[in-house]
């Protein structure tokens, strides 16, 4: 969701708008605000519920590829920079 200013009664937004919103399309529009310690901490027990459904063999494979993927940046900014 795209942040927004109020300005002399006027919303601005702050950020680019999806490009799939057309002029007189009908939005929206809440205030933000901070979320407060007992939500954050009620979104943290969702977060580590949901991980621990994770699949450990999905979770290596991932970790197997970003350490590949690591690899590979690393050998190819030596191989710009002219080191062995």
């Amino acid at each position: 969701m795209p942040r927004a200013i109020l300005n002399n009664g006027v919303i601005y937004p702050i950020e680019q708008l999806p490009a799939d919103w057309k002029d007189g399309m009908e939005l929206r529009v809440e205030e933000a605000r901070e979320d407060t310690p007992e939500e954050i901490d009620r979104w943290h027990q969702e977060l580590e519920a949901l991980c621990a459904q994770n699949d450990p063999e999905d979770d290596r494979r991932l970790q197997e590829a970003l350490d590949k993927s690591k690899a590979l940046a690393k050998a190819q900014m030596r191989k710009e920079m002219g080191l062995p």
